[in-house]
């Protein structure tokens, strides 16, 4: 079922339906609410969609078979530029008036309609497609004349990007035109922009949300944590001391085996570390089910790895307040809440500030204007495109340019060797005795010589590699409105949201100018069940313009598409898609960038896969930095595992809170027994003893009595030391690159299925 029709449905149903009791819905004279967690009391890979309503019960999440709803229908070329475009118009200055000046209009389009579309094309079709498609250009300027006749091209991928038809053309643009002027009227009242967005699936930014003395806060937020680390930053590993961690949730997650866990909801901020740390019991292993059997096929399947059986990422809860802003009842991980209690304040601000853009992502889409349904989860969706014109078989040209007898000559001059052609329909044109041999329509050779038809009929040969797809032009434009169908505040009033923080500076030098391309993902592995991400890019010195370049898998099954074209004639289909249809074709689907610029609030939700595209350094005589965070909400209809239920795991923030770190050492009036299994223990960074100090060293209590102090435990269960959390976040980290690079194959491994007819 459609998802659309499914969320309708379900809201109608919901409207009407008797309340039922729900664990996770509490009034807020209710005791503190008793949740099940994941891995804890119910089945580490539970998910609400196994007998839930999409929208109701969960959000989307994740990407592969199995999900509900992680994919998205195939999208025409020219939509995808269609949407890149109106995100680069919407990137202008003041753009939201500018559109409704002609003047300025005229400009837009005569740029839009005359410049060249490499770019657009090779931002939208998939890395493969365009390297065959440069392998074949290569082969064809190399080939002698008489080994070109005999070349086997099919073996290049198709689509190639078309010579002559325009991806933008009038159409498309005055269509972007009378679109943006929707979201103008949209972004006047919420500051918000729909970007690349498509069937109910949509990023999120923003340029003026985040105020200028928000913005000021988190600038200083950012100079005190760098300036914290000093002369030993936290490098992130395997990033080539680029990526600098500031607050990363893979430093001291929950470890099954290792961490403490409560299963009330007790630890806070302010008394995380005094009251909690030490307290709670461990949980071993996860609780988990047998896995159902892996359908032969590859259909609605779950990949095991998916899942980590060892680690998860530990997000804050944040409960709503009377006024609707947000505060946290439970810490940071890795941001020490008393030091930085102004910085939990301006993150609770840019939380405030990224909640409207995760309803858009989770819930808004674009509906008719003029629709009269009384309720907008029934109203009309935007549908920019009609299915393409029917294609039944392989001689069909109307979805072609007509011949052009001059082009084909002009290309054979420019590479002087003829255009390469099928031999086998070359021979059967050679092998013709007379004309009603050709197995055609009589029309289509009335009136000619058997000469003038093999003349024609090569001529149609050397066409079909040189013609362009006619491509589709979108519909008449109806006016639109955004709607959000949920408002967290509202929907979650009495429990609240759960967020994961990371903050960290990609730090490029004169050495190190250069940060590579990142790799497609999408954020957490499923035990952290996140939903949706919010960046804001904070500072950006001397670095070039980047990028976030999303992409989307699409439906194996195109049911709609199989019913309009015959056996194996989906070639003009794939230039229409810019993707493959054939065997070992992937059903992945780009969905353009979005420029990740200083001062940018950028929301997605995670069905999107995501990659960072390179930057350098702007002078590479100079260093230079791009600093963000990283919000990652946790599905709000499923509680997880927080802060709140693990108490700190920082060695050092314990000691410190509890002997007065290095200032009672320099002092002297620790007494050196502790300061002796303090140093045993793993704390000698954390203290840091002075010469003197370790001179009074000398004077201990006698080995017996210092043995039983020790069976007593100076250091209570639960903590780590920078060496242990480093070590975790290795294996994590190792075990998160095994998933993706299973994702990707799970991502690789399906193709569309245009059955036999």
């Amino acid at each position: 079922m459609a998802r659309t029709t499914q969320i309708r449905r379900a809201r109608r149903k919901a409207k009407n339906a008797p309340k039922i009791y729900n664990p996770h819905a509490a009034t807020m004279s209710e005791k503190p609410r008793q949740y099940r967690y994941p891995g804890v009391n119910i089945d580490l890979r539970h998910l609400n969609q196994e007998e839930g309503r999409l929208g109701f019960d969960y959000y989307r999440l994740g990407s592969f078979e199995g999900l509900d709803d992680y994919q998205t229908p195939l999208l025409y070329v020219r939509e995808v530029a269609m949407t890149l475009l109106m995100d680069r118009l919407t990137d202008k200055p003041n753009w939201h008036e500018k559109v409704f000046n002609e003047e300025i209009v005229a400009k837009w389009r005569q740029e839009a309609l005359t410049a060249p579309e490499d770019e657009i094309w090779n931002s939208i079709v998939r890395d493969e497609i365009l390297r065959s498609a440069e392998e074949e250009r290569q082969t064809i300027a190399e080939l002698p004349p008489d080994e070109l006749a005999d070349f086997d091209f099919s073996s290049f991928s198709r689509p190639r990007k078309p010579e002559r038809s325009r991806i933008i053309s009038e159409k498309a643009f005055d269509y972007c035109i009378a679109e943006l002027r929707c979201k103008a009227a949209d972004f006047k009242n919420t500051g918000l922009i729909f970007t690349l967005n498509s069937n109910e699936n949509t990023a999120i930014k923003s340029d003026s949300v985040v105020t200028d003395e928000l913005h000021q806060s988190l600038r200083v937020a950012f100079d005190k944590l760098v300036a914290e680390q000093g002369s030993n930053p936290d490098w992130h590993p395997r990033s080539q001391d680029m990526v600098q961690d500031l607050v990363h949730p893979s430093m001291h997650p929950f470890v099954y085996g290792k961490s403490l866990f409560l299963q009330d909801e007790v630890v806070g901020v302010e008394d995380a570390i005094e009251q909690w740390a030490g307290k709670g019991q461990v949980v071993e292993k996860p609780l988990t089910r047998p896995l159902p059997p892996r359908d032969p096929w590859g259909a609605d399947h779950w990949v095991e790895d998916f899942w980590s059986e060892k680690y998860q990422w530990l997000p804050a809860n944040l409960a709503f307040q009377e006024d609707g802003t947000v505060k946290f009842t439970s810490y940071v991980n890795n941001l020490h809440p008393k030091k930085h209690s102004e910085i939990y304040r301006t993150i609770e601000r840019l939380i405030d500030t990224a909640i409207p853009a995760w309803e858009r992502v989770l819930t808004g889409r674009a509906v008719i204007a003029g629709d009269e349904s009384e309720d907008e989860d029934t109203a009309t969706e935007q549908k920019r495109f009609e299915l393409p014109p029917e294609v039944y078989d392989q001689e069909d040209t109307h979805v072609y340019e007509p011949v052009q007898p001059d082009l084909i000559k002009e290309w054979e001059e420019k590479n002087g060797k003829p255009v390469p052609v099928d031999d086998y329909e070359w021979d059967e044109v050679d092998e013709l005795t007379a004309l009603s041999d050709w197995h055609s329509d009589p029309e289509e050779y009335e009136g000619l010589t058997l000469e003038q038809l093999k003349e024609k009929l090569k001529l149609n040969l050397k066409w079909k590699y040189l013609r362009d797809v006619i491509l589709p032009d979108p519909t008449e434009f109806q006016p639109v409105k955004y709607v959000v169908g949920d408002k967290l505040g509202e929907r979650f009033k009495y429990t609240g949201l759960q967020v994961i923080v990371k903050m960290a500076t990609i730090e490029l030098t004169p050495e190190k100018p250069d940060f590579p391309v990142g790799s497609w993902h999408i954020e957490g592995m499923m035990n952290e069940h996140i939903v949706a991400t919010a960046l804001y890019y904070v500072d950006s010195e001397n670095v070039t313009p980047s990028s976030l370049e999303f992409r989307m898998e699409t439906h194996g099954n195109q049911d709609e598409l199989q019913e309009l074209v015959g056996q194996d004639c989906y070639g003009p289909y794939e230039a229409m898609y810019g993707c493959r249809f054939g065997h070992g074709s992937e059903t992945l689907q780009k969905l353009g960038s979005v420029e990740t610029r200083q001062g940018r609030l950028l929301a997605f939700p995670n069905v999107f896969h995501h990659r960072v595209s390179p930057f350098s350094l702007q002078d590479r005589t100079k260093p230079g930095h791009r600093r963000f965070i990283a919000l990652w909400l946790v599905d709000p209809h499923q509680r997880i595992v927080s802060t709140a239920n693990v108490p700190p795991q920082q060695l050092g923030w314990w000691a410190e809170a509890v002997f007065g770190g290095k200032d009672r050492v320099a002092k002297g009036d620790m007494p050196s027994e502790v300061f002796q299994l303090l140093l045993e223990q793993g704390l000698a960074d954390t203290i840091s003893p002075p010469k003197d100090v370790l001179d009074k060293m000398s004077n201990r209590l006698p080995t017996e009595i210092m043995e039983m102090v020790r069976k007593e435990r100076v250091i209570p269960e639960g903590l780590m030391t920078d060496e242990e959390a480093k070590e975790h976040r290795l294996k994590l980290m190792e075990e998160r690159s095994r998933q993706h690079e299973k994702a990707e194959t799970e991502w690789n491994r399906g193709g569309y299925n245009f059955c036999e007819h």
